[in-house]
């Protein structure tokens, strides 16, 4: 950048006005220096706010205990760029039409179902084409419930083309694709991986699949999800 900088007063040395502006950059370098470093921070903090890592706090109790009411998290939004979403994740999407309201634009559940995927609920277990979902094994100790608070029935469903299922883990207080169906897979935002408050549970969040098709997958076989 020094030598842009240089090239950039010498060509203005050559008009009257160029010659003030660059006698005014030199009288006050220390303050352009600051400045131009504190926009260099404020630019790369908002392209990784956009397209790497991003920080939300968890609105509701509807991921206990997975993901506590207050619990503060890191989302990956890069990664589903490289790699499929796999069931087991948890996600933050922009909330699809059908419920959309400004004071909750966002979502974050755990994926339990893919596109063209039959999914029902069957003794407190999710029930994955035809088999009780073990993997990851979070889905062996947590309860599903069928029966949903406006007294009626989730019944088994085949996920539409381009969408995912998603439920909350605290089944008995969640509102999601039971009652409101499928999220396009546009919609998803990122994969939380990482709680960072409160201090006394920092750490990687649990029962959640690793980056391990992103780490281990060789380069060229890596494509974004459409």
């Amino acid at each position: 950048m020094r030598r842009f900088y240089f090239r950039l007063g010498d060509r203005l040395g050559h008009y009257v006005w160029g010659r003030r502006v660059v006698g005014h950059v030199l009288r006050h370098r220390r303050f352009y220096e600051n400045f131009e470093a504190f926009f260099t921070a404020l630019v790369l903090a908002l392209l990784i706010k956009r397209f790497i890592v991003d920080a939300y706090q968890i609105p509701s109790p509807s991921m206990c205990d997975t993901l506590q009411e207050g619990d503060r998290i890191f989302v990956a939004k890069f990664i589903y760029w490289f790699c499929d979403i796999q069931v087991g994740d948890i996600v933050v999407f922009r909330t699809p039409d059908c419920i959309f309201t400004p004071d909750k634009p966002y979502y974050i559940k755990r994926v339990v179902a893919l596109p063209n995927d039959h999914l029902a609920i069957q003794d407190h277990r999710i029930v994955l084409n035809g088999k009780v979902l073990d993997k990851p094994e979070f889905f062996t100790r947590n309860r599903y419930y069928e029966w949903l608070s406006n007294g009626k029935r989730f019944e088994p469903v085949t996920v539409p083309p381009g969408e995912i299922y998603v439920f909350g883990d605290n089944s008995g207080n969640s509102y999601d694709s039971r009652y409101w169906g499928g999220v396009p897979i546009k919609n998803v935002m990122g994969k939380a991986f990482f709680r960072y408050w409160p201090l006394n549970r920092v750490g990687l969040i649990r029962g959640v699949p690793p980056f391990k098709e992103f780490l281990s997958a060789p380069l060229e076989n890596l494509a974004p999800v459409s």
